[in-house]
């Protein structure tokens, strides 16, 4: 008997290699831009949480939770507006 395929709905995972548009003025670390990947990940549900240590998870809720959810910028990046910052996560 074959095993069927295991469906998923969620889209792929993000990468540092997704993230890098060599648009930042300042270079930015590459633990910081993984914890980035990683909120975007949690954020946009291709991901659970809850497969990240709890220290991590802590560090991933921070890190949504004091970052901007919107601001100006001439080149078109503009954040998505949230208005519940923890209920997401």
């Amino acid at each position: 008997m074959v095993t069927p395929p295991i469906i998923s709905n969620r889209p792929p995972l993000l990468t540092i290699e997704d993230l890098n548009d060599d648009l930042n003025y300042l270079p930015i670390p590459q633990d910081i831009l993984q914890l980035q990947v990683d909120t975007l990940n949690v954020y946009e549900n291709r991901i659970s949480i809850d497969t990240f240590p709890p220290e991590y998870q802590q560090r991933i809720m921070g890190y949504y939770r004091f970052s901007a959810t919107r601001y100006n910028s001439d080149t078109g990046k503009i954040a998505a507006r949230t208005e519940e910052t923890l209920d997401i996560l």
